[in-house]
């Protein structure tokens, strides 16, 4: 308001409330959203074969009624979703496999389905010997084909990654990475509050997550040789979350944390007509790159198509996305049979905003912490934190109570997602740590492969003191 009289909205303004902000009205029920990318990777230490990949989608097509919705250019699908809106795709390239589950009010049902296709692809994987990976990082990028799908979309992005960035490799970024994203569901009268508080808790996600070794094979000489000068000088230093330095270094727009507080919604407003747009339509039906332009700009100009906006969105770690949702996006894929521990997590945390956040400030308070959101995430997955172990201990399992209360008020049972954090004895170690351990215990890369990859706990499980049953399912694997 200006004057007792409401202000005009700008063009560009205008545009982003339709793209993202009004989309948070008039939803009815809250409901959860899950996507989950998982590498794929053959174990003779090849590419991923043709042949396997054809064979899942007709696995999906014959036994859970998917069918295609997305082509590549050669007319290949490269998206199939079925009756119950459950989609699979495969993400930037043939070497990593995504579930997009259709939102629903609670976890169980989406993790109900989720697991019963998974179940499917790795019994199809083990026959045609590969493995579906619960790695937030591909372990065998060494021997992926690293090419991206020819798809109008992904070969727009490389041509921006290999036009207008300084490593001018628009492949190998994506041949990596993998993430657990969870969409929530809120007011938008608390959509500033959660940003914030999320923000926050970046640092909690990499300790709780992490899971993303670049160990795995920076002993591979011909393989780091392909890396961009900064991809390899940080392949020296010890990082839990690889992840995160892909991201900092690709130099694609709208990628970084925004480290500040939110006062308003109008501030939300304002930092999404701040991003950037980078590929836009090319007059036909695909896309081309550009440099980037500030959105508010680009609306600005006289000449602009609805098309052009197909492929804005923000990339942050916490954004605001064009579902009307929050979308977690820094979390890297979990243990197979974790899937759902980062989304039982943020459910229960806002579920308990206003407690998790009067925590929250207590800590910053308390340990007197100026340094950013992003800046602490850094610490935490360089093993640097300055904050001592046993007020972190404290700090995140008050937390993780606050999440497992939230969950129970919900009344569906799922605070048994949060798993091995509610057990009186659970360690503060994230996956990554946990492989590192198995590593010195004598364990394989294989061997730690396979138990990420299991999708039951109680047989194969990086979590187990038991060597012998983490071994279980690597017989055959190259060693």
């Amino acid at each position: 308001m200006r004057n007792g009289k409401p202000m005009m909205r700008s063009s560009a303004e205008a545009l982003i409330y339709r793209l993202f902000i009004d989309k948070f009205a008039g939803k009815g029920e809250p409901c959860i959203g899950v996507e989950i990318e998982m590498p794929v990777v053959n174990l003779a230490c090849r590419a991923v074969e043709p042949g396997f990949i054809a064979a899942m989608l007709d696995l999906l097509k014959q036994r859970f009624a998917f069918t295609p919705t997305r082509f590549d250019q050669n007319g290949f699908p490269i998206e199939v979703v079925n009756p119950q809106q459950d989609a699979f795709s495969f993400e930037t390239t043939f070497n990593t496999i995504e579930f997009a589950m259709a939102k629903k009010p609670g976890i169980d049902q989406i993790a109900a389905n989720f697991y019963s296709y998974v179940k499917a692809l790795q019994e199809l994987a083990h026959e045609h010997h590969h493995l579906i990976c619960g790695m937030g990082i591909n372990p065998y990028a060494a021997y992926a084909d690293s090419k991206p799908l020819n798809s109008p979309a992904m070969l727009a992005k490389t041509e921006f990654l290999e036009n207008l960035t300084s490593h001018h490799d628009g492949e190998i970024f994506h041949a990596f990475s993998a993430a657990c994203q969870t969409h929530l569901d809120v007011e938008l009268t608390q959509l500033p509050d959660l940003l914030n508080l999320l923000g926050k808790l970046a640092f909690v996600d990499a300790m709780l997550f992490a899971n993303s070794l670049p160990f795995i094979y920076a002993g591979n000489r011909k393989f780091t040789a392909r890396l961009p000068a900064s991809l390899q000088r940080e392949m020296a230093h010890p990082t839990l979350c690889f992840r995160d330095i892909l991201w900092r270094l690709c130099e694609a727009p709208n990628v970084r944390p925004y480290d500040r507080d939110y006062a308003s919604l109008e501030e939300v407003v304002k930092h999404l007509l701040d991003l950037k747009i980078f590929i836009i339509s090319d007059g036909s039906s695909g896309f081309k790159a550009i440099p980037p332009v500030r959105f508010a700009d680009y609306i600005a100009r006289d000449r602009w198509s609805e098309a052009d906006l197909s492929c804005f969105r923000s990339l942050e770690p916490v954004a605001v996305s064009r579902h009307g949702t929050v979308e977690i996006r820094q979390t890297c894929t979990q243990p197979l049979a974790d899937s759902f521990a980062p989304a039982a997590f943020y459910t229960g945390i806002a579920e308990n905003i206003t407690v998790a956040s009067e925590l929250v400030h207590d800590f910053w308070q308390d340990n007197q912490i100026n340094i950013s959101n992003s800046q602490l995430r850094r610490q935490a997955v360089s093993r640097e934190m300055t904050i001592p172990a046993d007020r972190l201990q404290e700090f995140i399992n008050n937390l993780l109570a606050i999440a497992a209360a939230g969950l129970k008020k919900r009344k569906r049972g799922e605070d048994k997602y949060l798993g091995r954090f509610l057990k009186p004895d659970h360690e503060l170690k994230n996956p990554a740590q946990r492989q590192l351990d198995l590593l010195q215990e004598g364990w394989s890369i294989q061997e730690i492969m396979s138990a990420c990859s299991a999708l039951d706990e109680s047989g194969n499980s990086i979590w187990t003191n038991d060597m012998n049953r983490g071994k279980g399912e690597a017989d055959g694997l190259p060693v």
